[in-house]
């Protein structure tokens, strides 16, 4: 598995498309099953479009943001900050060497998740997101974060954030539409408040993010030990958290 870094969303036009349709298609289904006419949800989408029309273009198509890469690259990173064999004494994600022969280096590190990865593609790939730096004159290379991000200040991966679109409004969907007599449904929880104090905010964000990496990770490690189904003819599973920030009535 390789990655190219050339393509775009002006080579790509096809492919982007299916994937907006994956996005819009569930949301559209709610709306028009709620009475909104197929006109107005076309103005909306006009309206919204010449609202943004002009912005800067960030996405990064390429196919080396596919969404089964962007989940290798993950493998690589979490099995890096938790497995026993890549951490220290303390727990902590080890400086790893990048000699090709060393059995406990970065090489060997990504071929115990995947020998078909290019461990240079890979180490190229999590530079450019800001998950790795590379020390020691490049000899060696230390974990910054054991999160792989789609986006940075001047780009973002196009196929993991619309794949992440799709899911949300997917599961929305399934349980605006499911049979309650015949289906357990996703799970989707939701806790909320009115509002809560802006002072207040990035101590909620710090909270977040120790405690749902704590739950992905817990949920990782527990359908990675399921395995693979042979021949890939499983059901693809995942969790996800998300937070919202909603701009509500100011107090005056």
């Amino acid at each position: 598995m390789n990655w190219r870094r050339h393509d775009s969303t002006v080579t790509n036009v096809s492919l982007l498309s299916e994937w907006v349709y994956g996005v819009i298609r569930p949301i559209v289904r709610i709306m028009m099953s709620a009475g909104v006419s197929q006109a107005t949800l076309l103005e909306s989408v006009k309206r919204a479009g010449e609202e943004h029309d002009g912005e800067t273009k960030k996405g990064r198509l390429g196919s080396g943001s596919g969404y089964e890469s962007h989940l290798a690259l993950a493998s690589v990173t979490a099995a890096w900050a938790r497995s026993a064999a890549w951490t220290d004494d303390a727990g902590q994600p080890r400086e790893l060497a990048l000699r090709k022969d060393d059995p406990k280096g970065f090489v060997e590190l990504v071929r115990s998740i995947n020998p078909r990865l290019n461990p240079t593609a890979v180490i190229k790939e999590l530079q450019s997101m800001n998950v790795v730096r590379l020390l020691a004159g490049g000899s060696t290379v230390r974990l910054l974060s054991p999160s792989v991000v789609n986006m940075s200040e001047d780009t973002f991966l196009v196929e993991p954030v619309l794949r992440d679109l799709q899911r949300f409004a997917e599961t929305v969907e399934h349980h605006v539409f499911r049979d309650p007599r015949t289906d357990f449904g996703q799970m989707q929880m939701t806790a909320a408040r009115l509002s809560i104090d802006p002072a207040k905010f990035d101590d909620f964000c710090r909270f977040v993010t120790r405690n749902g990496q704590m739950l992905l990770d817990s949920a990782d490690d527990r359908l990675n030990s399921y395995g693979e189904v042979p021949g890939g003819a499983g059901a693809n599973y995942g969790v996800g958290v998300f937070v919202f920030l909603e701009n509500g009535p100011q107090a005056g």
